[in-house]
């Protein structure tokens, strides 16, 4: 799905989405011919772990380390 729809289903913004990606949040979307970013259906399970994690009162900084463990299994 294209940024604006990743950012409608999760109640988010297109920039704070870019800012998630670049801060290595999300993973690097792909990117369609046009250079759209694309991403996947992951993405939306990932912006509900950050949106927990934000509402529990870990930092950015914190979500990144459990995502990191997480992805390394």
């Amino acid at each position: 799905m294209r940024i604006g729809e990743l950012a409608e289903m999760t109640g988010t913004t297109t920039k704070a989405l870019r800012f998630y990606e670049e801060a290595g949040l999300l993973e690097p979307a792909r990117r369609t011919a046009s250079g759209y970013r694309q991403f996947g259906d992951d993405a939306v399970d990932r912006l509900d772990f950050i949106r927990r994690g934000r509402a529990a009162g870990l930092a950015l900084r914190q979500i990144r380390q459990i995502i990191e463990i997480r992805d390394a299994g």
